[in-house]
Protein backbone atom coordinates (compact mmCIF):
# COMPACT_ATOMS: atom_id res chain seq x y z
CA UNK A 1 0.00 0.00 0.00
CA UNK A 2 1.09 3.49 -0.58
CA UNK A 3 -0.43 6.89 0.59
CA UNK A 4 -0.08 10.24 -1.12
CA UNK A 5 -0.95 13.88 -0.11
CA UNK A 6 -3.97 15.59 0.19
CA UNK A 7 -5.68 18.18 -2.21
CA UNK A 8 -7.52 20.17 0.31
CA UNK A 9 -10.86 22.37 -0.87
CA UNK A 10 -11.12 25.40 1.64
CA UNK A 11 -14.61 27.55 1.47
CA UNK A 12 -16.64 28.89 3.97
CA UNK A 13 -18.13 25.49 5.04
CA UNK A 14 -15.13 25.09 6.81
CA UNK A 15 -16.57 26.87 9.33
CA UNK A 16 -20.23 25.31 9.33
CA UNK A 17 -21.74 23.02 11.85
CA UNK A 18 -19.08 20.28 13.21
CA UNK A 19 -18.91 17.28 10.70
CA UNK A 20 -19.72 13.23 11.99
CA UNK A 21 -16.32 11.55 11.72
CA UNK A 22 -15.42 8.13 12.38
CA UNK A 23 -13.90 7.42 15.91
CA UNK A 24 -11.31 4.85 16.51
CA UNK A 25 -11.18 4.94 20.48
CA UNK A 26 -13.91 6.05 22.58
CA UNK A 27 -13.05 7.80 25.79
CA UNK A 28 -12.86 5.15 28.87
CA UNK A 29 -15.54 5.33 31.39
CA UNK A 30 -12.47 5.30 34.23
CA UNK A 31 -10.69 7.91 32.68
CA UNK A 32 -13.23 10.73 33.75
CA UNK A 33 -11.21 12.69 36.10
CA UNK A 34 -8.72 13.17 33.15
CA UNK A 35 -9.69 15.75 30.24
CA UNK A 36 -11.19 14.82 27.08
CA UNK A 37 -8.96 15.72 24.03
CA UNK A 38 -9.74 14.68 20.32
CA UNK A 39 -6.73 14.19 17.89
CA UNK A 40 -7.76 14.33 14.18
CA UNK A 41 -5.62 12.56 11.96
CA UNK A 42 -4.76 13.40 8.10
CA UNK A 43 -5.88 10.61 6.78
CA UNK A 44 -8.84 8.40 6.92
CA UNK A 45 -7.42 5.10 7.95
CA UNK A 46 -4.56 4.88 10.30
CA UNK A 47 -0.35 4.96 9.34
CA UNK A 48 2.82 4.41 10.55
CA UNK A 49 2.79 8.74 11.03
CA UNK A 50 0.52 7.82 13.99
CA UNK A 51 3.28 6.27 16.02
CA UNK A 52 3.95 9.29 18.28
CA UNK A 53 0.33 9.68 19.58
CA UNK A 54 -0.65 6.49 19.45
CA UNK A 55 2.66 5.79 21.66
CA UNK A 56 1.41 8.63 24.06
CA UNK A 57 -1.86 6.86 24.40
CA UNK A 58 -0.44 3.41 24.59
CA UNK A 59 2.13 3.80 26.97
CA UNK A 60 0.49 5.74 28.99
CA UNK A 61 1.90 9.41 28.55
CA UNK A 62 -1.29 11.29 27.90
CA UNK A 63 -2.43 9.64 31.22
CA UNK A 64 0.42 11.33 32.90
CA UNK A 65 0.04 14.25 31.65
CA UNK A 66 -4.00 14.26 32.87
CA UNK A 67 -5.12 13.81 29.15
CA UNK A 68 -7.24 11.31 27.61
CA UNK A 69 -7.25 11.47 24.10
CA UNK A 70 -9.38 9.94 21.29
CA UNK A 71 -8.25 9.68 18.40
CA UNK A 72 -10.47 10.13 15.23
CA UNK A 73 -10.02 9.59 11.33
CA UNK A 74 -11.70 11.89 8.82
CA UNK A 75 -13.98 10.33 6.19
CA UNK A 76 -11.54 11.54 3.64
CA UNK A 77 -8.37 13.44 2.99
CA UNK A 78 -9.79 16.89 3.11
CA UNK A 79 -11.53 17.16 6.31
CA UNK A 80 -9.03 17.16 9.52
CA UNK A 81 -9.06 21.01 9.13
CA UNK A 82 -12.68 20.70 8.80
CA UNK A 83 -12.66 19.22 12.01
CA UNK A 84 -10.39 21.76 13.71
CA UNK A 85 -12.29 24.64 12.58
CA UNK A 86 -15.26 23.52 13.68
CA UNK A 87 -14.59 21.84 17.12
CA UNK A 88 -14.73 18.03 16.34
CA UNK A 89 -11.32 17.76 16.96
CA UNK A 90 -9.06 19.66 19.55
CA UNK A 91 -5.36 18.74 18.00
CA UNK A 92 -4.68 17.27 14.15
CA UNK A 93 -2.05 16.36 11.99
CA UNK A 94 -1.93 18.61 8.87
CA UNK A 95 0.54 19.18 5.95
CA UNK A 96 2.24 22.27 6.19
CA UNK A 97 0.81 23.78 2.98
CA UNK A 98 -2.64 22.91 3.92
CA UNK A 99 -2.11 24.80 6.68
CA UNK A 100 -0.91 27.56 4.45
CA UNK A 101 -3.70 27.59 2.51
CA UNK A 102 -6.40 27.54 5.53
CA UNK A 103 -5.02 30.72 6.85
CA UNK A 104 -5.16 32.75 3.62
CA UNK A 105 -9.10 31.35 3.57
CA UNK A 106 -8.98 33.03 6.88
CA UNK A 107 -9.69 29.43 8.50
CA UNK A 108 -9.29 30.27 12.34
CA UNK A 109 -6.18 27.69 12.62
CA UNK A 110 -2.73 27.79 14.58
CA UNK A 111 0.45 25.56 13.64
CA UNK A 112 1.43 25.02 17.30
CA UNK A 113 4.44 22.42 16.45
CA UNK A 114 6.32 20.42 13.40
CA UNK A 115 5.63 16.62 13.11
CA UNK A 116 8.72 16.53 10.78
CA UNK A 117 11.52 19.62 10.73
CA UNK A 118 12.69 18.55 7.14
CA UNK A 119 11.50 18.08 3.10
CA UNK A 120 11.69 14.46 2.36
CA UNK A 121 9.73 14.60 -0.89
CA UNK A 122 10.96 14.11 -3.86
CA UNK A 123 11.22 12.06 -7.73
CA UNK A 124 11.64 8.51 -7.89
CA UNK A 125 12.12 5.88 -10.77
CA UNK A 126 11.18 2.81 -10.27
CA UNK A 127 14.17 -0.44 -9.57
CA UNK A 128 16.49 -0.88 -11.71
CA UNK A 129 16.06 2.48 -13.69
CA UNK A 130 18.53 5.25 -13.37
CA UNK A 131 17.07 8.82 -14.92
CA UNK A 132 19.28 11.75 -13.97
CA UNK A 133 17.31 14.86 -13.57
CA UNK A 134 19.55 16.55 -16.64
CA UNK A 135 17.76 14.15 -18.68
CA UNK A 136 14.15 14.87 -17.25
CA UNK A 137 12.86 16.78 -20.60
CA UNK A 138 10.30 14.79 -22.45
CA UNK A 139 9.77 12.41 -19.17
CA UNK A 140 6.61 11.56 -17.42
CA UNK A 141 5.87 12.51 -14.09
CA UNK A 142 3.19 11.44 -11.15
CA UNK A 143 1.83 14.18 -8.84
CA UNK A 144 -1.23 13.80 -6.30
CA UNK A 145 -2.08 17.25 -7.75
CA UNK A 146 -1.72 18.37 -4.28
CA UNK A 147 -0.41 21.35 -2.73
CA UNK A 148 2.91 20.49 -2.09
CA UNK A 149 3.61 18.72 -5.22
CA UNK A 150 2.68 21.60 -7.19
CA UNK A 151 4.61 24.09 -4.98
CA UNK A 152 7.65 21.57 -5.22
CA UNK A 153 7.71 20.83 -8.71
CA UNK A 154 8.93 23.83 -10.27
CA UNK A 155 11.77 23.91 -8.34
CA UNK A 156 12.67 20.50 -10.10
CA UNK A 157 11.93 22.18 -13.53
CA UNK A 158 14.05 25.10 -12.96
CA UNK A 159 16.95 22.64 -11.46
CA UNK A 160 16.32 20.68 -14.61
CA UNK A 161 16.57 23.64 -17.00
CA UNK A 162 13.14 22.44 -18.37
CA UNK A 163 9.71 24.33 -18.50
CA UNK A 164 6.20 22.65 -17.24
CA UNK A 165 5.41 22.23 -21.13
CA UNK A 166 8.18 20.02 -21.61
CA UNK A 167 7.39 16.96 -19.03
CA UNK A 168 4.34 15.20 -18.58
CA UNK A 169 2.34 14.81 -15.51
CA UNK A 170 -0.25 12.71 -14.98
CA UNK A 171 -2.06 11.88 -11.94
CA UNK A 172 -4.28 9.10 -10.88
CA UNK A 173 -5.18 7.20 -7.50
CA UNK A 174 -2.07 5.38 -6.79
CA UNK A 175 1.01 5.97 -8.00
CA UNK A 176 3.68 2.45 -7.63
CA UNK A 177 1.67 0.36 -10.22
CA UNK A 178 2.17 3.02 -12.66
CA UNK A 179 6.00 3.33 -12.01
CA UNK A 180 6.28 -0.35 -11.99
CA UNK A 181 4.37 -0.61 -14.98
CA UNK A 182 6.55 1.72 -16.45
CA UNK A 183 3.54 4.13 -17.02
CA UNK A 184 5.82 6.94 -15.52
CA UNK A 185 9.27 7.70 -15.58
CA UNK A 186 8.75 9.47 -12.24
CA UNK A 187 6.83 8.99 -8.98
CA UNK A 188 6.54 11.75 -6.44
CA UNK A 189 5.64 11.33 -3.13
CA UNK A 190 8.14 11.54 0.25
CA UNK A 191 10.38 8.89 1.01
CA UNK A 192 8.58 7.33 4.21
CA UNK A 193 5.91 6.39 2.44
CA UNK A 194 7.14 5.74 -1.16
CA UNK A 195 10.23 3.47 -0.30
CA UNK A 196 7.97 0.74 1.72
CA UNK A 197 5.26 0.74 -1.20
CA UNK A 198 7.78 0.16 -3.37
CA UNK A 199 9.38 -2.18 -1.89
CA UNK A 200 5.90 -3.95 -0.26
CA UNK A 201 5.07 -3.68 -4.17
CA UNK A 202 8.08 -5.35 -5.87
CA UNK A 203 9.52 -8.26 -3.44
CA UNK A 204 11.30 -5.86 -1.58
CA UNK A 205 13.80 -3.93 -4.34
CA UNK A 206 14.15 -0.05 -3.82
CA UNK A 207 13.80 2.87 -6.22
CA UNK A 208 16.46 3.17 -9.08
CA UNK A 209 16.58 6.39 -8.72
CA UNK A 210 15.73 8.81 -5.48
CA UNK A 211 16.28 12.63 -6.09
CA UNK A 212 15.19 14.66 -2.76
CA UNK A 213 16.55 18.03 -1.31
CA UNK A 214 19.42 19.82 -2.67
CA UNK A 215 19.80 17.53 -5.65
CA UNK A 216 16.15 18.94 -6.88
CA UNK A 217 16.54 22.57 -5.44
CA UNK A 218 13.86 22.22 -3.09
CA UNK A 219 13.86 24.42 0.41
CA UNK A 220 14.30 22.24 2.86
CA UNK A 221 11.19 22.83 5.33
CA UNK A 222 8.87 20.70 7.26
CA UNK A 223 6.15 18.95 5.58
CA UNK A 224 4.04 18.28 8.70
CA UNK A 225 2.64 19.90 11.62
CA UNK A 226 0.00 19.73 14.47
CA UNK A 227 -2.69 22.53 14.82
CA UNK A 228 -5.49 23.71 16.60
CA UNK A 229 -8.35 26.22 15.92
CA UNK A 230 -7.54 29.85 17.56
CA UNK A 231 -10.56 29.65 19.94
CA UNK A 232 -9.04 26.42 21.58
CA UNK A 233 -5.30 27.54 21.98
CA UNK A 234 -7.06 30.77 23.51
CA UNK A 235 -8.47 28.81 26.36
CA UNK A 236 -7.18 25.89 26.39
CA UNK A 237 -2.85 26.69 26.53
CA UNK A 238 -2.46 24.11 30.00
CA UNK A 239 -3.66 21.35 27.96
CA UNK A 240 -2.05 22.21 24.24
CA UNK A 241 1.19 22.19 26.53
CA UNK A 242 0.12 18.52 28.34
CA UNK A 243 -0.78 17.26 24.81
CA UNK A 244 2.75 18.02 23.46
CA UNK A 245 4.60 17.19 25.84
CA UNK A 246 3.38 14.18 26.00
CA UNK A 247 3.85 13.56 22.46
CA UNK A 248 7.38 14.30 22.55
CA UNK A 249 8.27 12.38 25.07
CA UNK A 250 6.02 9.32 22.83
CA UNK A 251 8.26 10.61 19.81
CA UNK A 252 11.35 10.10 21.46
CA UNK A 253 10.26 6.84 22.59
CA UNK A 254 9.60 5.40 19.21
CA UNK A 255 12.61 6.72 17.90
CA UNK A 256 14.35 4.99 20.69
CA UNK A 257 12.43 1.73 19.74
CA UNK A 258 11.62 1.42 16.09
CA UNK A 259 10.66 -2.28 16.25
CA UNK A 260 8.61 -1.97 19.28
CA UNK A 261 6.40 1.18 17.62
CA UNK A 262 5.98 -0.62 14.42
CA UNK A 263 4.54 -4.04 16.49
CA UNK A 264 2.97 -1.36 18.88
CA UNK A 265 1.00 -0.25 16.11
CA UNK A 266 0.59 -3.78 14.58
CA UNK A 267 -1.29 -4.62 17.28
CA UNK A 268 -3.46 -1.66 17.43
CA UNK A 269 -5.00 -1.10 14.21
CA UNK A 270 -4.37 -5.00 12.75
CA UNK A 271 -6.86 -4.66 9.82
CA UNK A 272 -5.01 -1.65 8.94
CA UNK A 273 -3.83 -3.29 5.48
CA UNK A 274 -0.13 -2.56 6.24
CA UNK A 275 2.44 -5.46 7.35
CA UNK A 276 4.95 -5.13 9.71
CA UNK A 277 7.22 -5.00 7.39
CA UNK A 278 5.88 -1.86 6.17
CA UNK A 279 5.39 -0.05 9.35
CA UNK A 280 8.89 -0.75 10.37
CA UNK A 281 10.82 0.54 7.00
CA UNK A 282 8.27 3.48 6.86
CA UNK A 283 8.59 4.39 10.68
CA UNK A 284 12.65 3.87 10.45
CA UNK A 285 12.57 6.58 7.29
CA UNK A 286 10.39 8.81 9.36
CA UNK A 287 12.77 9.06 12.41
CA UNK A 288 15.74 10.86 11.14
CA UNK A 289 13.32 13.18 9.64
CA UNK A 290 11.40 14.74 13.27
CA UNK A 291 14.35 16.58 14.88
CA UNK A 292 16.55 19.66 13.39
CA UNK A 293 20.27 19.84 13.11
CA UNK A 294 20.48 20.80 16.45
CA UNK A 295 18.30 17.62 17.85
CA UNK A 296 15.35 19.85 18.43
CA UNK A 297 11.73 18.49 17.75
CA UNK A 298 8.66 20.29 17.67
CA UNK A 299 10.06 23.98 17.05
CA UNK A 300 8.64 26.28 14.54
CA UNK A 301 10.28 29.47 12.52
CA UNK A 302 9.89 32.21 10.75
CA UNK A 303 11.77 31.02 7.91
CA UNK A 304 10.54 28.16 7.12
CA UNK A 305 6.80 29.64 6.92
CA UNK A 306 8.53 32.52 4.81
CA UNK A 307 10.17 30.01 2.27
CA UNK A 308 6.82 28.10 2.26
CA UNK A 309 4.67 30.63 1.64
CA UNK A 310 7.00 32.48 -0.67
CA UNK A 311 7.39 29.44 -3.00
CA UNK A 312 2.93 29.02 -2.73
CA UNK A 313 2.49 32.22 -4.00
CA UNK A 314 5.22 32.31 -6.76
CA UNK A 315 3.65 29.23 -8.23
CA UNK A 316 -0.38 30.70 -7.42
CA UNK A 317 -1.31 27.94 -5.30
CA UNK A 318 -2.42 31.18 -2.70
CA UNK A 319 -3.14 34.50 -4.00
CA UNK A 320 -1.13 36.70 -1.17
CA UNK A 321 1.45 35.61 1.22
CA UNK A 322 0.28 35.46 5.11
CA UNK A 323 3.28 36.53 8.09
CA UNK A 324 4.57 33.82 9.65
CA UNK A 325 3.20 35.09 13.35
CA UNK A 326 -0.12 34.35 11.71
CA UNK A 327 0.26 30.59 10.81
CA UNK A 328 2.36 29.33 13.83
CA UNK A 329 3.37 29.29 17.80
CA UNK A 330 5.73 28.41 19.93
CA UNK A 331 3.95 29.07 22.70
CA UNK A 332 2.91 25.68 23.32
CA UNK A 333 6.15 23.95 23.53
CA UNK A 334 7.11 21.22 25.87
CA UNK A 335 10.33 22.61 28.38
CA UNK A 336 12.00 19.88 28.24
Amino acid sequence: MNRRFSKVVLAASLVAAPLAVVANDAAPASATSLHAMTFAYDWPVPDMELIPVLVAKENGYFTKAGLNVSIKFPPNTSTTIKMLSTGSADVGLVTTADMVSAVVAKVPLKSIANYSMSNNWGLFTKPGTTIPLSQLKGKTIFSYDDNWTNTMLPFVLKKAGVTAQQVHVVSASNDVPLLLNGRVNFSTNTTNYEIPGIEAADKGKQPGEVLTGSALGVPNIPIWDYATSTSFAGKNGTYLKAFLSAVKQATKWAVANPTAAATLFDKAYPSSGYTNAYNLSAWKLTVPLLANAKGQYFVESDTQWSQLTSAMKAVKEIASEPSPSSIYTNAFQPTS
